[in-house]
């Protein structure tokens, strides 16, 4: 990690030009050549760092040489970002005073007064930082000496920065091996004497870190038999320790499919017992350490009202644990034992040989067996070398593994450890940092990906690479850790794109093993025993899980004085004051910080301001308050973060306005925004800060102080998602024609919405029309708009345009033509009141002469959905009568005219007055597999099995559901309800 930190520091030092660094410098006699020594210590240093990283597990001498210098090269990044700042600021406020040039003279003259002060805070910060630098330099100098008394083999690291890696994610959804054991376990969930489901009956699956217990519940969890033979699963990550509120509540989460209400314990394991009563279910409680059976007995009271044939399935290390929570060792424990040689070759091949060639799998068989001899029969240890030698072509490569040195690192008892150190020393030096920095999160931590990449960002690990985004970087990082079986367990959305993971138990081990003096997570119950033997002194980075009502530090906040990262997640039922009272002293300590995570485990808990010392943290990168939704300001303060890049202000609901000088914050890249109901306005100033990449949310609104329509088109560098609320808009015709988005070419999804109580609804049409988005935009959701029906010139330039939602378009009365979409793939329409009629409009086929013997109305459409529809009767449209008004002939026969052709999925709720549905769209749409109808009594009468009119026409679809009651809440785009 120290070859990684070095480079960051010779980063720092080269954004510093030499005319500034004179100017410090000739503030302390002798010191002009403070700057080229410091450099080239690193530099000399930099060329052992690869020998000296692998020689630090086993001896003890150079482990101490790295620490002192990853102490001190901390220290000197630090120092130059401090100088960095000041430099930056001194930029920040030239630019200030240039906008505030037409301000009357008396206050040009305070403005000077200010700048001189500035001028001679700046001498003396100079002075200070000259001075730090010299005495770090000497530190630094003392070390670089005494890299020659242990003979370190000097060339820089091998690896590039990053590595291009094309293949997918591994996941484990193939199981090598443990066909056997699959089938036991299956067994004992399924069959079962009469005396044995007379009680709940306790499976156990038993074996060390890495053998696969959990891969093996969960693939019997998810079987199809099982969960047909269950009426009721529940899967719990217990862990250590045994929390039994906790289980409690994530039991019955599960079972109402809901966060619960309950919060007395007494209450929860009754309503526990209520939802189970007379039915079968599978419990499984994976990850349990403890021993002790009188911390089972309260939770196996509550699901004593299941039917017989329950079972609850435990996974451990430990076969007492099996025992003591009621598993009989000869009929209800599985020993998991170590995989045969021709097992572990068979994984091992999966994951190393993909696309080679049988003669390159001949030439690198013979040491991939000597290789796996090495493994013990270990899953994760094949898992980890299969994924390492997947980039590795050559057969030298292959037998450095076998050679390494690795093998036979002393003091470490996990026999997994010496191929998961193989692994991570294969890695840049850059991505050992990103994988150690995990150790801050404690074991079977959901990690959201967007979220780590952000505070790999701050602290320094992700850089722009030519023309590559730190996004993309980030990603890349992301991905060759999950190729190097790192990360498991991967959460994915509807595009199947990753957005979180896990890392299994023994990785995290290993990462924690790693920097054991670096990253600390705390779990603070009240109960000291847990902290107080840990050594805070060196720690940088660190992650508290406060439990208590009373948010205080279990130790003094000044024994972390050099720390970097700061992640609170406390009880929903935290004292607010006490909690203010905690940050404020975290803030006034701890001025390293480079990333700050202070919010509520689940909604509940909230501060309700930031104190003004929050401008202190002058190297602070990220700042997530997300959840906070009594927090009602943010102080003006937060604008001298002039390093900021993340500000993550979701949910918090209280907030009504930004900071009005968060035009300084000029480093800002992501706004994390969205859910904030109460924002009114975006400050003047905003469209100043051109490195943002992200805005959530948008807040149009008149007013001298707002940013308008057109500083949001300033931001060009925007991607992603942007939604623009509407709260007023009365923007005159050249403002307006000047906020085209045209040039925001990473945008993707579009939301319009419209709730503001001043809004002009003629001008809702003229705004719209003038934003002019660019042709990458694949979503568009337009909101509660005022007026009347509008379809915008340029959504038919939108050609990669996939999906449309309307929602509460109450004063439409009747829809666009949006079968003249070419890309169209989802279209969904919910509350227009108005509109009792859909007809040959929507389907966006003009007259005239035609130039094609094929027209296609919504050629690519596969979903369709309306919902409360309270006023629509009529769908229909004259096929008969389009085809001869678009070939502008009477005779039609040379006109094809095809209407949804790759139509899949119709849904229509809650429209009571509908008659019927299109005969025509149902008769010549044979791709249509799923119809969902509910609460639209005429279509249930006509569609009614066997005897409705309109029958025949839909009998032939796979899937149809009829119900007179809709579903239960709203439809959205993010799935919500």
């Amino acid at each position: 990690m120290a070859e990684s930190l070095i480079s960051i520091v010779l980063e720092q030092l080269t954004s510093i030009t030499v005319e500034q660094a004179a100017q410090a410098f000739k503030l302390v006699t002798g010191a002009e050549e403070e700057a080229e020594n410091l450099t080239s210590n690193l530099r000399a240093i930099q060329e052992v760092l690869k020998d000296a990283e692998e020689r630090q597990m086993k001896e003890e001498t150079v482990k101490h040489w790295l620490n002192r210098l990853r102490d001190v090269s901390y220290d000197i990044d630090d120092v130059l970002d401090e100088w960095n700042t000041a430099i930056l600021k001194r930029q920040i406020e030239k630019e200030e005073s240039t906008v505030t040039d037409h301000v009357p003279p008396p206050k040009k003259v305070w403005s000077f007064a200010l700048s001189s002060c500035f001028c001679a805070r700046q001498v003396v910060l100079k002075h200070d930082i000259a001075v730090k630098i010299q005495q770090l330099n000497k530190r630094l100098g003392d070390i670089a000496n005494e890299r020659s008394r242990y003979d370190f083999r000097t060339g820089g690291s091998s690896h590039e920065q990053i590595r291009n890696i094309t293949t997918s994610v591994i996941d484990k959804s193939v199981v090598f091996g443990r066909e056997d054991d699959r089938k036991a376990i299956k067994d004992m969930l399924l069959c079962g004497s009469s005396e044995e489901t007379l009680n709940l009956r306790i499976i156990s699956v038993v074996g060390m870190g890495g053998m696969g217990k959990t891969t093996l519940s969960q693939l019997a969890y998810n079987d199809v038999e099982v969960k047909s033979h269950f009426e009721k699963r529940i899967w719990v990550c217990v862990s250590d320790p045994f929390e039994e509120e906790r289980i409690f509540v994530e039991i019955l989460e599960s079972l109402l499919r809901k966060k619960p209400n309950l919060a007395a314990k007494n209450n929860i394991q009754e309503k526990i017992s209520e939802l189970v009563s007379k039915k079968r279910i599978l419990l499984v409680l994976d990850d349990v350490w403890t021993e002790d059976s009188s911390k089972w007995d309260s939770l196996k009271a509550s699901l004593k009202s299941s039917s017989p044939g329950s079972r609850v399935l435990v996974t451990s290390r430990k076969k007492e644990v099996g025992l003591a929570m009621g598993s009989r060792s000869t009929t209800d424990m599985l020993m998991l034992e170590k995989l045969s040689e021709d097992k572990c070759w068979s994984l091992f091949s999966h994951l190393a040989y993909p696309e080679r060639t049988r003669e390159e799998r001949k030439n690198l068989e013979h040491i991939g067996r000597k290789i796996l001899e090495k493994c013990q029969g270990l899953p994760l240890a094949v898992k980890a070398l299969g994924s390492l030698l997947r980039s590795k072509a050559k057969e030298h490569e292959w037998q450095s593994i076998l050679d390494s040195k690795m093998w036979e690192i002393p003091g470490v008892e996990n026999s997994v450890f010496p191929p998961l150190f193989l692994s991570y020393y294969d890695l840049s030096p850059v991505l050992r940092q990103c994988f150690s920095y995990c150790a801050i999160f404690p074991k079977d931590y959901k990690i959201k990906k967007d979220e780590l990449i952000k505070l790999w960002m701050a602290q320094g690990f992700v850089k722009e690479i030519g023309n590559r985004g730190r996004e993309i970087i980030g990603e890349d990082y992301f991905n060759t850790l999950a190729m190097h079986s790192f990360f498991q367990d991967f959460e994915k959305d509807k595009n199947d794109d990753i957005i979180g993971c896990k890392m299994h138990d023994v990785v995290h081990d290993f990462a924690q093993f790693l920097t054991k003096k670096e990253c600390l997570f705390i779990e603070i119950d009240g109960v000291k025993e847990s902290w107080k033997d840990l050594y805070f002194k060196n720690i940088l980075h660190s992650m508290l899980m406060l439990k208590t009502e009373d948010a205080t530090l279990p130790i003094p906040v000044s024994n972390w004085k050099k720390l970097r990262t700061l992640l609170i997640k406390f009880n929903h039922r935290a004292d607010q004051t006490s909690l203010e009272s905690l940050l404020t002293k975290v803030l006034d300590q701890l001025t390293c910080l480079r990333a700050i995570y202070f919010s509520p485990d689940h909604p509940g808990g909230s501060i309700k301001g930031l104190p003004d010392k929050i401008g202190k943290l002058i190297h602070l990168r990220c700042l997530i308050l997300s959840g906070n939704r009594d927090l009602i300001k943010l102080p003006e303060a937060i604008c001298d973060l002039c390093n900021l890049q993340t500000l993550d202000i979701t949910e918090c609901w209280g907030l009504t306005e930004l900071p009005n000088g968060i035009g300084k914050l000029v480093n800002l890249v992501y706004l994390e925004n969205e859910k904030m109901y109460s924002l009114r306005f975006m400050p003047k100033g905003m469209e100043r800060l051109t490195c943002l990449r992200t805005v959530k949310e948008f807040v149009v609104s008149d007013g001298g102080d707002s940013c308008s329509l057109q500083g949001l088109g300033k931001l060009t560098l925007l991607q992603g998602d942007l939604t623009i609320r509407f709260r007023s808009y009365r923007a005159e015709a050249s403002e307006a024609s000047e906020a085209r988005f045209s040039a925001m070419t990473g945008l993707r999804k579009l939301t319009l919405r419209f709730d503001g109580d001043n809004l002009r609804p003629e001008n809702e049409a003229f705004a719209v029309e003038a934003l002019q988005p660019p042709p990458s935009i694949e979503s568009l959701v337009i909101e509660s708009p005022r007026g009347p029906t509008f379809f915008p010139s340029w959504m038919m330039s939108l050609k990669m345009l996939k999906s449309v939602s309307f929602f509460t378009c109450d004063k439409w009365e009747s829809l666009p033509p949006m079968g003249k979409l070419p890309s169209l793939e989802s279209l969904i329409i919910v509350l227009m009141d108005k509109v009792k009629k859909v007809g040959e409009e929507f389907l966006g086929i003009e007259t005239g002469d035609s130039s094609s013997s094929v027209i296609v109305a919504f050629p690519n459409l596969k979903t369709l959905v309306f919902w409360e529809m309270g006023e629509w009767e009529e769908w229909e449209y004259d096929y008969e009568k389009i085809s001869r008004s678009r070939g502008g002939q009477e005779d039609s026969s040379c006109i094809t005219i095809d209407i949804m052709p790759r139509l899949q999925s119709l849904s229509i709720f809650d429209c009571p007055k509908l008659k019927a549905l299109p005969r025509h769209l149902l008769q010549n749409t044979p791709t249509i597999n799923e119809l969902e109808i509910g609460d639209c009594p005429f279509l249930e009468e006509r569609f009614e099995e066997g005897r409705g009119e309109d029958w025949p026409y839909i009998s032939n679809i796979p899937n149809i559901t009829i119900t007179k009651e809709p579903p239960v809440g709203i439809i959205s785009e993010e799935g919500e309800d």
